[in-house]
């Protein structure tokens, strides 16, 4: 990797990406070859890139819950960008998440991840073999997820920073099992539903019968205070469509979209597709973070799983990454839906001026 980058440098043909592969029960060792190539870098004078570990899991691994969460917690924790689960079995199958279409108890970890919102959050292991995990915290739900594994017996989890969730929370607990790509779990097994007393703005959750190939998952949540439902879609998160991601300390979770510009030709139109997931059909409020520096009021249009466009209208804000907000009404169906907002697109004349996009909040 030094001879590499070295050339690399000398011959100004440094990658945005470095990539390799992390197999062979080796997530123990993901954090010393981070650092390791974080020392190369450093000592060639080259600025950090953005690492992608294309391949992760052995054979024997990837259909173990516990061992692939122990591997998702050191890939966020040593900052890797992103990271592809190994392929080694029958294609059809998302590589063992499902069987006959259905889905397998590792699905069930993975669907855990993705459905993660907010903020990753720092966790710490006891040590680097063993018990792992990785955590989220969505503030605008004030929601915490844990998804842990690789561990049998009786264990603790212990959460901190839950001031802000009031003086009790909610715990359920919840765990999929290792039992491999051909057995279909249809869904997660609920352990408990208690209700935990915060001291001095923590709690400590304990884990019986632990299995070490099952992966489990932690959720806590305020008692009561907020919304039934309530979530923020980041627009840097959505998928952009020739517009693009910027950053600004004021932003919400520090991103936004700009340049959302083209209109008229729809091979070239700027749009963002907001994928959303609600948990009943009916009206939502959405709330729209956003800025305009033009100094009076843009246009986009707005469609929702192939419904009819209609407008949404945003007033002059201070200026441009000076954000504001304005509300509309939608009208989803249960679970997943698409929301597009656009100054041009297919089937759509074009929206008026210009604004910025930081995030859509359903509620």
């Amino acid at each position: 990797m030094r001879a590499f980058l070295t050339n690399a440098k000398n011959t100004n043909t440094l990658p945005d990406i470095v990539i390799w592969h992390e197999l062979s029960n080796s997530s123990s060792q993901i954090a010393a070859h981070v650092s390791d190539y974080r020392s190369i870098e450093s000592s060639l004078g080259i600025s950090p890139r953005r690492i992608f570990i294309n391949e992760y899991g052995a054979t024997d691994e990837v259909d173990v819950p516990g061992r692939t969460a122990n591997y998702i917690a050191k890939l966020e924790r040593a900052g890797v960008w992103a990271a592809d689960r190994t392929f080694w079995h029958e294609y059809g199958t998302v590589n063992g998440l499902t069987h006959n279409n259905q889905p397998t108890a590792s699905w069930w970890m993975y669907k855990w991840y993705g459905d993660m919102a907010g903020n990753m959050v720092r966790t710490t292991p006891r040590a680097q073999t063993g018990l792992d995990g990785f955590a989220s915290y969505d503030s605008t739900r004030k929601r915490v997820d844990v998804v842990f594994g690789d561990e049998s017996g009786t264990n603790n989890v212990r959460v901190t920073g839950l001031s802000g969730l009031g003086g009790t929370v909610r715990v359920r607990l919840e765990s999929t099992p290792g039992s491999g790509r051909f057995t279909n779990v249809s869904a997660p097994t609920t352990i408990s539903n208690t209700t935990h007393t915060v001291t001095n703005g923590q709690i400590t959750v304990p884990v019986a019968n632990m299995s070490a190939t099952a992966s489990y998952h932690l959720v806590v949540e305020p008692t009561s205070g907020v919304p039934a439902y309530q979530q923020r879609y980041e627009a840097e998160n959505a998928s952009v469509f020739r517009a693009e991601r910027l950053s600004a300390s004021n932003a919400s979770n520090g991103g936004y979209v700009g340049r959302i510009d083209n209109t008229g030709d729809p091979r070239a139109a700027s749009y963002v597709d907001f994928i959303v997931n609600v948990p009943t059909a009916r009206g939502y409020t959405m709330t729209i973070g956003y800025a305009n520096g033009t100094g009076a009021t843009a246009t986009h249009g707005l469609a929702y799983n192939g419904s009819a466009w209609s407008t949404v209208s945003y007033p002059a804000t201070a200026g441009w990454s000076q954000f504001g907000t304005v509300n509309t009404t939608v009208n989803l169906k249960a679970g997943y839906n698409v929301i597009r907002l656009a100054k041009g697109s297919p089937h759509f004349a074009g929206g008026t001026g210009y604004a910025e996009l930081d995030y859509i909040q359903l509620t």
